[in-house]
């Protein structure tokens, strides 16, 4: 999950963020609110969150005193999403070159909204992988400097350096292949030189957090149970000679199996997705409740998704409307109010929207052409 926050003074729209999305079905974690911009900076540094989702016009601080704050002044790299009316989409773009992810115009649209944040996963995953690596070279270049100090052997080599990350290519492949024997004995040869070297040891911890990166980032890919990557384990090296190591990386793999014997395919999940959006899009439907329904992350439903039909899970849902609303548009005589509300709009105006941008024409000018 990815930790957020959302700055806005008008409480309507504070509501809107907590009632109307569905923040953990598109992989996130909405940890406070402020209502304005100085609260929201206090609630940043407490939270450290991952996004933030700012208004403009906000008291004391508004959104781009907040912003600038938070890239010039506390060096944070979160993703940023203004929020805005059309009256201040102007003003709004001064804030590009504090590195501005998206703009979201009022009022809320909950389906575009849930799009927007299922888009950010991917850089949101590249920056988590790249802090991760950033760490591991930290550490890596700490334990060489003090290891340059010692007696023991002096600084890695180069041949040093790839078999550390040979080993990482080894345990991530076992890993995934679900070869909890083959695992355990890479773990256990591992052990075995840490305890008759002390460069065995720094290669050894840089694999193993080069390891716990990349797991991190396929885990919220697959959708899976993030628990066992919390642990403290993997960076207290003193748990790992009484079994903790072994006894860790045993449990992640046999999870790796389980899930690869479970899942029938992204082919097989998209295919079942879409026949089921077939039977319920004039029903209100959340990516979060199909993604319970096939038993599957929604956050990788929604990747997948998009992968293999070429648009999203919510494109995908509002073309289904549009086809029918077409046919009944002329088939019969119900307002268009109605057919709105039958096809799971929450007004005849947003409905006119959608209808629009994929047909080209306003539904009321669709049906004089074309009934009867």
């Amino acid at each position: 999950m990815y930790k957020v926050i959302v700055a806005d003074d008008e409480p309507f729209m504070l509501e809107g963020w907590k009632t109307m999305i569905d923040w953990q079905g598109c992989g996130y974690e909405l940890c406070g609110t402020a209502t304005d911009g100085e609260e929201a900076l206090e609630l940043i540094n407490h939270v450290n969150p991952d996004l933030v989702v700012t208004d403009i016009q906000m008291p004391v601080l508004d959104g781009l005193g907040l912003i600038r704050t938070m890239r010039e002044e506390l060096k944070y790299d979160s993703q940023i999403v203004i929020v805005t009316g059309y009256s201040e989409f102007g003003y709004a773009q001064q804030a590009i070159r504090y590195r501005v992810n998206e703009y979201v115009l009022k009022p809320l649209v909950p389906e575009e909204i849930h799009e927007l944040l299922r888009n950010l996963i991917v850089p949101l995953d590249t920056q988590r992988q790249e802090i991760e690596i950033k760490l591991a070279e930290e550490q890596y270049h700490a334990m060489e400097i003090l290891d340059s100090t010692t007696d023991e052997g002096g600084m890695l080599d180069e041949a040093d350096l790839e078999k550390m990350a040979s080993r990482a290519r080894q345990f991530i492949a076992l890993i995934e292949a679900g070869d909890v024997t083959g695992v355990a004995r890479i773990v256990d040869d591992m052990l075995q030189e840490i305890q008759e070297s002390r460069a065995a040891m720094i290669w050894a911890q840089s694999a193993v957090r080069y390891i716990h990166g990349e797991l991190l980032r396929r885990y919220s890919m697959i959708g899976a149970d993030q628990t066992l990557l919390q642990v403290r384990t993997w960076h207290h090296t003193e748990s790992w000679f009484m079994g903790d190591l072994k006894k860790l990386f045993i449990r992640i793999t046999e999870t790796f199996a389980s899930m690869a014997q479970a899942d029938p395919g992204s082919s097989g999940l998209v295919a079942e997705a879409v026949q089921y959006l077939k039977e319920h899009y004039r029903t209100k439907i959340k990516l979060q409740q199909l993604a319970n329904h096939i038993h599957v992350n929604s956050a990788y439903l929604g990747q997948q998704f998009k992968r293999e039909m070429g648009v999203s899970f919510s494109e995908y849902v509002h073309r289904l409307r549009i086809e029918e609303a077409r046919r009944m548009l002329r088939r019969t005589n119900m307002k268009i109010s109605d057919i709105a509300f039958e096809l799971g709009y929450h007004d005849a105006e947003y409905f006119t929207e959608k209808f629009k941008a994929l047909t080209g024409e306003l539904p009321s000018l669709y049906k004089n052409n074309n009934q009867g």
